[in-house]
């Protein structure tokens, strides 16, 4: 079966063989993009992010499909809005499922890229700056839970964040004491949704 799934894949045999035993199909390649993106190796990362997708598609399994560089960019968002260690989970979560939130919807653009680039949304979003970035392990643990699917605003019109309230409405107000309130908000159309 390892040798079908390894064809299936779209790896030779070689590469599935000079793996240890079990080590192709039994990974945890979500972890092992975790690693690669602390290391900054995008080549090798990219290569988890074909291994655990072709393991999705062959095993039929019930998974997200995930780009190695979306989780980087993601958890870089995540970074430079919530990094800080002694925030809540929950927090980089917000933060990082308002951006999903805003790829998902029709009042900003389709990609992440676009969606993080945009001009006037992310401050800290700088091409030249992210190239080299490396995030904190929180904030890529905090991507890939998200890629993943799981959610804690469990609202898609929920597409602003920022240290003021604004849209429609808050869905929720995170404190700190450093940095004060963060309000995760409503869009303005919420007919759109």
């Amino acid at each position: 079966m390892k040798k079908a799934a390894c064809f299936v894949a779209g790896f030779s045999l070689a590469v599935c063989l000079a793996s240890p035993a079990g080590a192709v199909w039994d990974a945890d390649y979500g972890e092992s993009m975790i690693e690669c993106a602390l290391a900054g190796d995008r080549e090798r990362g990219l290569l988890y992010e074909r291994l655990r997708n072709a393991k999705i598609d062959a095993l039929e399994l019930e998974a997200q499909h995930i780009k190695y560089d979306d989780l980087v960019l993601l958890a870089q968002v995540i970074h430079t809005e919530a990094g800080s260690s002694w925030l809540p989970d929950e927090w980089r979560l917000a933060v990082g499922e308002v951006v999903l939130n805003r790829v998902a919807s029709p009042e900003f653009p389709n990609t992440l890229e676009e969606v993080v680039f945009q001009p006037g949304q992310y401050s800290a979003a700088d091409r030249g700056w992210f190239e080299a970035l490396i995030p904190f392990r929180s904030c890529l643990e905090a991507a890939l839970r998200l890629l993943n699917g799981e959610r804690v605003l469990n609202d898609v019109s929920v597409v602003f964040q920022s240290g003021g309230k604004q849209g429609s409405g808050v869905a929720l107000e995170l404190t700190d004491r450093v940095y004060g309130s963060t309000y995760f908000c409503y869009t303005n159309h919420p007919e759109l949704y």
